[in-house]
C-alpha cells in the first residue's frame, strides 16, 4: 500500500510538473509571438511612411509637370483625377518556378507577403475662400469680409459671423488653421457646431492670402465671389465650366448674362498656388493616411508646407 501510494504521488507531482512546464512553455512562446508581432508592425509602419512620403513626392512631380504645360488649373487636369487603391508591390510567389524567377529579381524593403497598397486624390486648396487675409492686424479688408457675408447668406447662416471671423483672423498670432479657429469661437459661444461644420467645405485657412480659382470652385463660393450672382446662376456657371474652363477671369463674367459680373478685385483667378494632397497606404496590417499641403510658385517649384499622418 505504501509502495503504491508512493507512486500515485510520484505521478500527480509529474503531472503538476508537466503542466507547471507546459503553460510557462506556452507563456514564453505567447510573448515571443507578442514581440514577432510588434517588430513585424513597426516594419510595415516603416514601409508605410516611407509610402507616403513617396507618393507626396510624386505629387510634387505631377505639380511640376503641370505648370510647365499650362498656367491654368482646371478639374480636367491630371492632378484632379483621384488615385483608386493600387497595389505597388508583389506577393512573393509560392510556387517554385515563380520562386526561381523571384530569386533574380531586384530585392524590394517590403516584408515578405506584405502587399502594399497605395490611394489619395489632390484637391484644389484655393478652391475655397481663404480666411487669411480678411485682416492684417486691426485693418480690414472690406471686401474679403463681404465676400464672406454672400457665402454665409448662401449657406443661410448668420452674416454677423464674418465679422466676428474677420476680428480673431486679425489677432497675432493669428489662428493657423479652421479648427483652431473654430475652438476659439465655440470657446467664446460666438458658434455652434452645426454651423461650423455648415461652412467646413467652403473656407480655408493658408498660410497666406489666396485669390479664389473659379475653375475649381463650388457653386456656393461662385455666388459669394460675385457680388449680384444667385446660387442657381453660380450652377449653371459651374456646368458651364465642364465644358469650357476658364482661361480668364473676365471668362467667367462673360457667361453672366443678366448680372454686373463684378468681383471683389483681386481675390479671384484661374490658377493655385495651393494645393492638399491625401493619401492612404496599406502595407500589412499598417493603415497609414497622410494630408499634406504642398505650395508651387509661379516658376512651378513646389515645397511641402504642413505634414500630418491621421
Amino acid at each position: 500500500m505504501t509502495a503504491r501510494r508512493q507512486r500515485g504521488v510520484a505521478i500527480i507531482t509529474a503531472l503538476v510538473v508537466v503542466a507547471a512546464a507546459t503553460v510557462a512553455v506556452s507563456a514564453m512562446v505567447w510573448r515571443q509571438s507578442i514581440s514577432v508581432r510588434k517588430v513585424e508592425n513597426q516594419a510595415a509602419l516603416g514601409e508605410a511612411r516611407w509610402l507616403a512620403r513617396s507618393s507626396i513626392e510624386w505629387a510634387r512631380l505631377i505639380l511640376l509637370q503641370d505648370a510647365r504645360t499650362s498656367t491654368v488649373d482646371h478639374l480636367g487636369e491630371i492632378w484632379a483625377l483621384p488615385l483608386a487603391e493600387t497595389r505597388v508591390t508583389d506577393d512573393l510567389a509560392t510556387s517554385q518556378a515563380d520562386a526561381s524567377l523571384a530569386a533574380d529579381a531586384t530585392p524590394t524593403p517590403f516584408a515578405d507577403n506584405d502587399a502594399a497598397f497605395v490611394s489619395g486624390r489632390m484637391r484644389d486648396a484655393q478652391a475655397r475662400l481663404n480666411l487669411n487675409g480678411l485682416a492684417n492686424g486691426e485693418q480690414i479688408d472690406q471686401q474679403r469680409v463681404d465676400t464672406l457675408k454672400r457665402l454665409l447668406e448662401v449657406l443661410n447662416l448668420k452674416k454677423e459671423l464674418a465679422d466676428d471671423i474677420a476680428s480673431r483672423m486679425g489677432d497675432v498670432p493669428k489662428p493657423a488653421s479652421y479648427d483652431a479657429l473654430l475652438d476659439e469661437m465655440r470657446a467664446a459661444g460666438t458658434i455652434d457646431g452645426e454651423s461650423a461644420e455648415r461652412l467646413r467645405p467652403f473656407v480655408v485657412v493658408l498660410p497666406v492670402p489666396t485669390p479664389v480659382n473659379l475653375n475649381t470652385a463650388s457653386a456656393e463660393v461662385l455666388a459669394a465671389c460675385f457680388t449680384d450672382l444667385p446660387l442657381d446662376a453660380a450652377r449653371a456657371l459651374v456646368r458651364s465650366r465642364e465644358q469650357a474652363w476658364f482661361n480668364q477671369v473676365s471668362d467667367a463674367a462673360a457667361r453672366l448674362p443678366g448680372t454686373s459680373g463684378q468681383t471683389a478685385g483681386g481675390n479671384v483667378s484661374v490658377n493655385t498656388g495651393f494645393f492638399e494632397v491625401e493619401g492612404r497606404v496599406r502595407v500589412g496590417r499598417a493603415d497609414l493616411g497622410v494630408l499634406a499641403l504642398i505650395e508651387r510658385e509661379q516658376s512651378g517649384a513646389t515645397r511641402v508646407r504642413s505634414l500630418v499622418e491621421q
